[in-house]
């Protein structure tokens, strides 16, 4: 967007009844660039922050860290005036913004303690952590099953004698890989927040434009803009360095904007606007410094993918405790928009008519998007945990996982370039009604025509024919496991114990389809042709002081989906358990996490047997639906006395045909009631039966899929995996399903002081904002028993009060003032005249506090904590047990708690920023200004959410009160420290 030097005007539409406007569902942004005229003028600025004069944050004066350097400088001018007078005018500018923040991490890093050195003879010991380590390989079924097929899952094994895990059980590579966070700096005792780093922040970008004006005659008028704005950005999220490092990492964008505009007028009334309009934005996103060792040197032997010729350690993540570590991913998109507008205004009496029509066209590309060829590697507490399937208070770890090398999940990535384009089209037509004296209608209709994208290879997914039979069906291994005697009998043992009949496995249905291929149109969706959307808007005068003003319509968004590419991009999985989680593969700890190499993709070449066998086929299905909004909004303004007007108005938005997962892959409703959908919730939850479904059973389609598929790596199979309708994939889900939803709705009151004629003195904007802001956009539930209706909770950022003062004030003395020194002697009012003061103060709710994720809460005491919220207790943590409270959803369990609720909230604090500047008059048409911008002046400090996970360990973190584990808050600031900024600017 243009800097503000360059803006001549900027309106922001809430609430968009002109049927002009359409691709979106909420405000609408009008920015008019300033042009040149028959003189020559200009300005140049420069703002200046450095660290000398900012506040240090919270967690550095907490840790007794130094304030940092801090660096911004953000430079410019504007350039303009006539090339022919009166009849062609250039305007310019650039502007230029340097940053180099180094922003404080505070995180957690492995102690010394658990980092092991090779040739030790020494093992790990972890009885100092609080966590039982359990052998993976001592897995035992207690209730005389065997392992993967065991009765209530009743399976234990032998924690490590005196919690050591021997030198001669270490993984080589997972040493390796721990050894590459930073060791502990603060709190060296401590396993969490423990780590205090300052991560660096720079960013550059550079933005000319220039805007060029000519009149051609009285009638025509043709106007010309570029801009282009490149930069760099380097932000370690990690704070970690070396090969550990992680965030956005050498980061390149880049925009160009182009227009051409030409206004012609017909008639004295009728006038016509034609503009056609380039975009084209590019970004580079490596999250790593790709300058890690090579898996090699630690003893991991990768697969070669040739979408990349790096050779880069994989990333590794973990399911608590610790933050992830090395980045290796690359991705690159480039977007393109072309735009036709046409838009005509007449005018006949008391009508004013607008109408017109768009033909835009959006190109999409991801050269070298290839994702995570070098891999990723996640690690839980399932391998080193008392009981796999179900997590105890204090047992496992996933830095245990990691020194025993057993990833809990992982991968490598195959993926192909994408060169896409979507057409679309839209026509509206509205008439501006002045009824009478006091009465105005806006009455208005649009229709959107959003065509699918079209892969200039074919490369894009059109759902799954959900009826067609899958060659998998005539496959001759296939039908020999299926009467295989031995097979048989395993599948009526299982499936008879639990109360129904064996699934029907004898045709196999559903397969992936290929836009242009076999008779499908070249398009991802079809059209959409129903997206006619009426508006309506007026405006009452009660009086003259008083006016209505309401509005109700349908307005559609954008069509944003770029398809799915299931075939051309491919995931190969790690395999991490042959005997559903019982114990662990043993291919990462022998240094070959692959050992079937990975799956190359076919495009659409394998037809219907296209991805069988993988974890998971989630598509666009081709019944796109473009998502719809409703907006209302009713109000009165009134005029006050003292240039005041009070605005009192509610808004609503309330949205459908949002985009949500839908899963086909559930049970619930096609199978008898006593596996029914009930049975599952917390209350009723039937331990044998649950275990019943996850034991194993003979796979069918083992020798059939590719080995080094989910499906294909092992000769058994959970039994609720074959129960499925499509169970040749692990999972299928349409994201084009339209039944998400949400809404808005608001209650917002202003008052704003204006001043009039050149007066001087104080003007001011007075808001109060009382809403509630819900949504239904994903299943609280998904695979294999996924409920019946999405969430509906509050959306994440709702905040329910929002206070809003901001002011611009003419200091009252100096020139022009009403009363102190009016006018001054030049020597003096070269101090005093021009100053002003202005402000923004805000104070808002915080966000909705999360609640712990995969827990069922195993008490009647609400989540407030007694005696109100406190940093040490910010939800409710069973005195000091959470995991009293906060029981794990036992294996194929259902969740029955929201994500987030409403009566807690989060930190929220208010907010003052400040500006003082004065101008020096210089000549008439030559001013300079000064001015000392003031952010966050009170210097509060805003803290972050708590910690929701039950296992962390509650302990005090110093002698002033705060604590460290469930429920505590963290002693980091969320919000910069007061920061202040100094700026000149010369205009002419």
């Amino acid at each position: 967007a243009p800097n503000n030097d360059a803006i001549q005007e900027l309106n922001i539409i809430t609430v968009p009844y002109d049927a002009r406007y359409g691709d979106t569902m909420g405000g609408i942004v009008n920015i008019v660039t300033k042009s040149g005229a028959n003189d020559f003028h200009g300005d140049l600025y420069e703002y200046l922050e450095n660290g000398v004069f900012n506040a240090n944050n919270f967690e550095n004066n907490f840790h007794g860290v130094p304030r940092q350097d801090t660096h911004q400088h953000q430079y410019g001018g504007t350039f303009g005036g006539p090339v022919v007078k009166n009849k062609a005018f250039f305007f310019g500018r650039f502007e230029g913004y340097w940053e180099n923040i180094p922003f404080t991490t505070l995180t957690s890093v492995p102690p010394a303690s658990l980092r092991f050195q090779p040739g030790s003879a020494a093992g790990i010991d972890f009885s100092q952590t609080g966590y039982t380590i359990y052998d993976p390989l001592t897995t035992v079924c207690n209730s005389g099953g065997t392992l993967g097929n065991c009765p209530g899952n009743n399976y234990s094994r032998t924690a490590f004698p005196d919690d050591i895990i021997p030198a001669n059980r270490i993984s080589a590579a997972g040493a390796a890989l721990l050894n590459l966070f930073p060791l502990p700096n603060i709190n060296t005792s401590s396993l969490v927040q423990n780590y205090i780093a300052s991560a660096p922040d720079k960013y550059r970008y550079y933005q000319p434009m220039l805007r060029l004006d000519w009149n051609t005659s009285d009638k025509t008028r043709w106007y010309s803009m570029f801009e282009y704005q490149w930069g760099t950005e380097f932000r370690d999220s990690s704070g970690f360095t070396g090969a550990a490092e992680r965030g956005n990492i050498n980061t390149f964008r880049s925009n160009v904007v182009g227009s051409l505009d030409m206004t012609h007028n017909f008639s004295p009334t009728m006038v016509g606007d034609f503009k056609v309009s380039f975009t084209r934005y590019h970004d580079y996103f490596p999250d790593g410094p790709f300058s890690t060792p090579t898996p090699s040197s630690i003893g991991l032997n990768m697969p070669s993918i040739p979408t990349t010729s790096r050779q880069l350690l994989p990333e590794i993540s973990f399911s608590e405790l610790y933050p992830g570590i090395i980045g290796n991913s690359l991705n690159q998109n480039i977007d393109q928009a072309e735009d036709l507008d046409v838009d005509f205004t007449k005018t006949h009496g008391k009508h004013t008519f607008v109408f017109g029509g768009e033909i835009g066209r959006w190109n999409f590309a991801n050269p070298q998007s290839v994702g995570r060829p070098n891999g990723s590697f996640s690690f839980g507490t399932g391998a080193t945990q008392g009981n796999p399937s179900q997590s105890g208070p204090n047992d496992g770890n996933p830095i245990a996982s990691l020194l025993l090398g057993y990833p809990s999940g992982g991968g490598v990535d195959w993926n192909n370039t994408h060169y896409e384009t979507a057409l679309h089209y839209s026509m509206y037509g509205q008439d501006n009604w002045h009824v009478s004296r006091r009465l105005a209608l806006n009455i208005g209709l649009r229709y959107d025509v959003e065509a699918g994208p079209v892969d200039r290879f074919n490369g894009l997914n059109r759902g799954m024919c959900l009826t067609c039979v899958n060659p998998i069906t005539h496959n001759p291994t296939y039908q020999a496991n299926l009467a295989n005697s031995s097979n048989v009998s395993a599948w009526q043992t299982a499936y008879g114990a639990l109360g129904g009949p064996m699934p029907n496995l004898s045709t196999v249905y559903g397969g992936i389809q290929f836009a242009g291929v076999n008779g499908q149109p070249r398009d991802a969706y079809d059209v959409d042709w129903g997206d006619l959307g009426p508006r309506v808007g007026f405006a009452y005068a009660l009086n003259d002081k008083t006016v209505i003003r309401g509005g109700w319509g349908w307005v559609f968004g954008y069509g944003i989906e770029g398809g799915t590419s299931d075939g051309f991009s491919i995931g190969t999985p790690y395999i991490s358990s042959l005997n559903g989680g019982a114990t662990p593969t043993d291919y990462f700890l022998n240094g070959t996490p692959f050992p079937n190499g990975a799956q190359k993709p076919l495009g659409a070449s394998p037809g219907l047997l296209t991805a069988v066998g993988s974890s998971s086929a989630s598509l666009d299905f081709p019944q796109r639906k473009i998502p719809r909004a409703t907006i209302t909004s009713i109000g009165l303004e009134r005029s006050l006395p003292w240039h005041t007007v009070l605005n009192i108005r509610y808004v609503g938005n309330h949205s459908r045909a949002l985009r949500t997962l839908g899963v086909f892959q559930w049970i619930n409703g096609t199978l008898p009631l006593s596996w029914g959908y009930p049975q599952l919730q917390q209350a009723t939850y039937n331990a044998k039966f649950a275990s019943q479904l996850g034991q194993q059973v003979p796979n069918p389609y083992y020798g059939v899929v590719p080995s080094n598929t989910s499906l294909g790596s092992s000769p058994t199979i959970s039994a609720v995996n074959l129960l499925v309708p499509y169970s040749q994939f692990g999972l299928v889900g349409d994201y084009t399903n339209p039944f998400g939803k949400s809404q808005y709705d608001a209650l917002e009151v202003e008052a704003k002081k204006r001043l009039y004629g050149g007066e001087r003195g104080l003007e001011y904007t007075l808001a109060y904002t009382y809403s509630r802001n819900e949504e239904q956009t994903h299943y609280l539930n998904g695979w294999p028993w996924q409920d019946p209706h999405p969430l509906d909770e509050l959306v994440a950022y709702d905040r329910p009060n929002v206070f809003v003062l901001k002011w611009n004030w003419d200091l009252p003395w100096g020139q022009g003032a009403k009363y102190l020194l009016r006018n001054p002697r030049p020597w003096l009012g070269g101090i005093i005249n021009h100053w002003r003061l202005d402000g923004i103060f805000g104070a808002e709710s915080g966000f909705p506090e999360g609640l712990p994720g995969g827990r069922w809460y195993a008490s009647t005491h609400s989540f407030m904590p007694d005696g109100g919220q406190t940093k040490a207790q910010w939800i409710y943590n069973c005195n000091g047990q959470p995991q009293n409270c906060w029981t794990p959803i036992p294996s194929r369990g259902q969740g029955n708690l929201p994500d987030r609720v409403g009566y807690l909230r989060q930190p929220s604090v208010p907010n003052l920023d400040l500006s003082l500047q004065k101008e020096f008059h210089i000549t008439e048409a030559k001013k300079l200004q000064f001015r000392v911008d003031s952010f966050n002046t009170t210097n509060s400090v805003l803290f972050g959410g708590p910690d929701l996970n039950p296992r962390d360990k509650i302990q005090p973190l110093n002698s002033g009160g705060w604590m460290s584990g469930f429920g505590s808050i963290a002693p980091f600031q969320n919000n910069f420290p007061r920061i202040l900024q100094l700026s000149l600017k010369f205009m002419f």
